[in-house]
């Protein structure tokens, strides 16, 4: 089997350049199998560079191989790059896509899921928690009311960001050195969930590194007794002393990864247990093959799993296929609430598929998801033959 194509679709959902715009890639075969795999700059700033960094490896490593050989390929992307190895997220994204869409062409000529080919099934089923939920909410009490809302639907877990939205609700992040305005606003809105819920439901709050130290730590303290799930990048991750600094001072799971990129850039935040929760996200670490051998490091420290997923359904896929296959998996996160054009990207999404909380094990070969071709025929779509 040889790969004789890279279609590379710029999915631009969001009338901004900064707000969902997925870009999702599929590679041909000349035996007819295709594979599908997203680069995880969906939101932010950074898609149209992620499509570029796609089609430049297309072009120099990808017509013409075998899509069987994924370790060598992946290690000939990084090597042979020059800029992977010490990159960040626009060449492990454009490199985690491809990967994505090799194991999806591996599973689909095997004609088993992906995870049957690494190792087999953990799980019955994955507990799913929710996100995008809190868009909209300003006051304490509007946060609340939409909690109750998400635990009707079914979730026993649900993550916000109290601070990223100042009191009009307009997203607006702190300063590093959090006033006091903001830091009781932000404490309410918490309180408020945490009443509104009860204490059987896991509260996640999300921070975005979006505070200094001293704040991180003061705020950490004030909701240790709302006892949150996990606290998620409370500071910046590219400084893991204040990151460890921030899990030592205060008592609540500590969660981050998400803009932590291979094997290399999890390291240290392992070997020096920094947190207890990793969240590497299979678009932009390394793909399947990256985020596979980042878990199982993990687990030689007892550490968590929970794979960042904020990019499209073909995003979700592929994390659920590491979910299944990883014994320290926690929990994964999840979009419910998102307009279902987002969804209509393919067939059989699996984000309407969550049934109490948990979403089913898939058993589809490959990822699982194949794009509608209508819905995706609408994008600009750039080839590599």
């Amino acid at each position: 089997m040889k790969i004789t194509e890279v279609e590379i679709y710029d999915v631009r959902m969001s009338p901004t350049v900064s707000r969902w715009n997925p870009v999702i890639v599929r590679i041909r075969t000349d035996e007819g199998i295709t594979g599908l795999g997203e680069v995880a700059l969906a939101y932010g700033v950074g898609c149209s560079a992620g499509l570029g960094m796609a089609r430049d490896l297309a072009e120099h490593f990808l017509i013409g191989a075998d899509p069987f050989r994924i370790e060598q390929l992946w290690d000939t992307m990084f090597r042979k790059t020059f800029w992977a190895q010490g990159g960040g997220p626009v060449v492990y994204g454009g490199m985690s896509a491809i990967d994505e869409a090799l194991w999806d062409i591996k599973g689909k000529a095997f004609g088993v899921p992906v995870y049957e080919l690494l190792g087999g099934c953990c799980w019955d089923k994955l507990r799913v928690y929710a996100n995008g939920w809190s868009r909209g909410c300003a006051t304490p009490e509007q946060h609340a009311e939409a909690a109750q809302r998400v635990v009707a639907d079914g979730y026993t877990a649900m993550k916000f960001d109290p601070f990223a939205c100042n009191a009009e609700g307009v997203w607006d992040y702190p300063r590093r050195a959090l006033d006091r305005e903001r830091a009781d606003l932000a404490f309410a809105r918490v309180k408020a969930v945490r009443e509104a819920v009860g204490p059987q439901i896991d509260i996640l709050v999300e921070v975005h590194g979006n505070l200094g130290t001293t704040s991180a730590i003061q705020m950490g303290k004030r909701l240790e007794p709302l006892k949150p799930f996990f606290y998620e990048e409370p500071v910046d991750a590219l400084n893991v002393d204040c990151m460890k600094k921030v899990a030592e001072n205060v008592d609540i799971p500590i969660a981050a990864g998400e803009r932590l990129y291979t094997r290399y850039g999890f390291r240290q935040y392992i070997e020096e247990q920094v947190v207890d929760i990793l969240q590497p996200d299979l678009g932009l670490a390394g793909g399947i093959t990256e985020t596979k051998k980042i878990a199982t490091y993990a687990e030689t420290y007892n550490l968590h799993i929970q794979p960042h997923n904020c990019a499209g359904p073909v995003a979700t896929a592929a994390a659920i296929q590491l979910d299944c296959c990883i014994p320290n998996f926690i929990i994964q996160e999840w979009f419910p609430y998102r307009d279902s054009k987002f969804y209509q990207l393919v067939h059989e999404p699996l984000e309407p598929k969550v049934v109490g909380g948990y979403m089913p094990i898939p058993t589809a070969p490959g990822l699982g998801v194949e794009l509608d071709e209508a819905v995706i025929s609408q994008y600009e779509c750039l080839r590599v033959k």
